[in-house]
């Protein structure tokens, strides 16, 4: 495979995990981050140069270059969203990121995904783009998933689940076959999701409660 020249638009955690595997993992070079200038706190990341995004298009060539946009689940997903796109308005091609570990079984994926370690997408799924997948995510046969979504670790789709924009799944979540789930949905860690759900909704696991010996009241916990 042709070697290509990353510019990782980041430069938290994240940003350098991706720039140490993709060195590691991949015959790609990164060459650079980028952020915007007013976040930009130091001049080098990992030995290399931090670029202002602003302007970026100005110093480096679009067709030499391709970008990992590492940003995670702010404002549910919509700040990398809007990355994505001047990215794209800039004339630059986004690139993706698949761990050696991960079993990826269709071939209907957009671009800019980022799957890490043992992740797990069974046969006829369709990936939207821009959606990230932590480690140990399994997503059963037939999923649907489409655009900027955001996979905490070890979370579990049953099949035939569709789910559509900007939403954000939390640790060890788990979701009932065939449930349809609807745009910025976000579902809290450790949640069993066993029905479809609107726009905008949030769930969280169900309290545990326990009977107060003393009045016999039943109290949420």
């Amino acid at each position: 495979m042709e070697k290509q020249k990353i510019i990782i638009f980041g430069n938290h955690e994240f940003a350098k995990m991706m720039a140490e595997y993709i060195q590691k993992f991949t015959n790609d070079e990164v060459c650079y981050f980028t952020v915007n200038r007013e976040y930009i706190k130091d001049s080098e990341i990992l030995g290399l140069p931090v670029i202002e995004f602003e302007n970026i298009e100005n110093k480096f060539n679009k067709s030499e270059y391709k970008f990992l946009i590492t940003l995670g689940y702010n404002k549910m997903n919509s700040l990398r969203e809007s990355i994505f796109g001047q990215v794209q308005e800039k004339g630059y091609k986004i690139a993706s990121f698949i761990h050696p570990t991960a079993s990826i079984n269709t071939k209907e994926i957009g671009i800019g995904n980022i799957f890490l370690e043992n992740v797990f997408i069974g046969p006829y799924s369709k990936i939207g783009n821009g959606n990230i997948f932590w480690n140990g995510v399994n997503i059963s046969h037939n999923a649907s998933i489409k655009n900027y979504n955001y996979f905490s670790p070890s979370t579990t789709f049953a099949g035939n689940v569709k789910v559509s924009n900007n939403c954000f799944f939390g640790t060890n979540c788990t979701v009932k076959n065939g449930i349809n789930i609807s745009n910025k949905t976000l579902i809290g860690a450790g949640c069993y999701l066993n029905k479809d759900t609107l726009n905008n909704e949030v769930y969280v696991p169900a309290k545990a409660v326990k009977l107060d010996k003393n009045s016999s009241q039943i109290e949420l916990v």
